[in-house]
């Protein structure tokens, strides 16, 4: 049994195969906002750009935090300043290209659900 499989879950967690679709879904999205940026001449699109490619890094990163027993707490708080980059990284889309801040959004829902999820696997299980 893997570390995850063992650890007491919420009620409300989605089935497994639900986490692959939701990422590599929400990562066409990214990969699409990132081409309209690319294709802008607006000066803050470098900003906007470099904030993509930030919280797609440190989302990658994640991955390696939450498998691995002792890390709930560092995974949750990680996810915590993940959601914050994704926050900004919408914000600075939208300044640049409407269409590709709405790309966005539903990045910043799944990240959201995924933050209390963490925290909430981290409350059930504290010793893990």
């Amino acid at each position: 049994m893997s570390f995850f499989e063992s650890l007491q879950k919420p009620n409300w967690i989605p089935p497994n195969w639900a986490f692959p679709l939701a990422w590599f879904s929400l990562w066409a999205l990214q990969a699409v906002a990132l081409l309209r940026l690319t294709q802008s001449s607006k000066h803050a699109s470098k900003a906007a750009i470099g904030l993509v490619v930030a919280q797609f890094v440190t989302s990658i990163m994640w991955q390696a935090v939450i498998f691995g027993p002792g890390r709930l707490h560092l995974s949750a708080w990680w996810l915590s300043g993940v959601l914050v980059l994704v926050i900004a990284t919408t914000i600075a889309c939208f300044t640049v290209d409407r269409l590709a801040g709405a790309l966005f959004v539903p990045t910043c829902v799944s990240v959201g659900i995924a933050t209390a999820l963490a925290w909430s696997l981290y409350r059930l299980n504290p010793l893990a």
